[in-house]
């Protein structure tokens, strides 16, 4: 739909629970993963932003989940169970050399994320959730904000200075900085939220 809520479309008819989309940097494609009719896994697809050209960009017996584009638009982070556990793997954006990222024993959730300028991810990690940052190449996994609550879904601001993410406790976003998880704030506190994102986002944001 437009930001005005105008021209709402509907752009999938698979039958199934379709979950968190993602459009490529360019506007013209959008991923996403689902569960198709009669299938025991979940797998990350892609289709045009008119709805053609629907693509199947993994097939493993795992659960596939939470696909991202990054900034160039030539690769997709997603979260996969196929080593066992829910880890961080990359992939092409055509779905060709699906890499595995992260391997440590703390499953993997919601939301892995791009800095802006693609040299680095945040994803969730374990439970209570924590908020790791890693380069893209999976080298220097770390944590930025770890706390006894859980926190997930994070994402970072278009300058790559900050990440914002949900305290699942309390359901409130906060705002911390991205290399230290210090200058940490509540965003809107007592209200009742879900993943946040961040405006502008680049060429995400379209304006007609």
């Amino acid at each position: 739909m437009k930001q005005n809520g105008k021209d709402k479309r509907q752009i999938t008819h698979l039958g199934g629970r379709m979950t968190f989309p993602d459009f490529s940097p360019d506007g013209s494609r959008i991923a996403f993963a689902g569960r198709l009719p009669g299938a025991t896994n979940d797998d990350v697809f892609v289709v045009d932003a008119d709805g053609s050209g629907l693509t199947q960009l993994t097939s493993d017996p795992a659960n596939e989940s939470l696909p991202a584009f990054s900034p160039e638009g030539a690769k997709i982070v997603f979260i996969s169970s196929r080593s066992g556990l829910n880890q961080v793997w990359v992939m092409n954006a055509d779905g060709s050399a699906p890499m595995q990222l992260t391997f440590d024993p703390v499953f993997k959730v919601q939301v892995p994320d791009w800095s802006p300028d693609g040299s680095k991810i945040a994803y969730a990690a374990g439970d209570p959730g924590d908020i790791w940052v890693m380069n893209a190449d999976g080298t220097d996994a770390h944590p930025v904000i770890a706390t006894p609550t859980d926190e997930f879904g994070p994402v970072w601001s278009p300058d790559g200075h900050r990440l914002a993410f949900i305290q699942f406790d309390d359901r409130t976003v906060y705002i911390a900085d991205a290399a230290d998880g210090g200058n940490r704030h509540a965003v809107h506190p007592l209200g009742l939220q879900a993943v946040p994102a961040w405006q502008p986002r680049g060429r995400r944001q379209h304006d007609d």
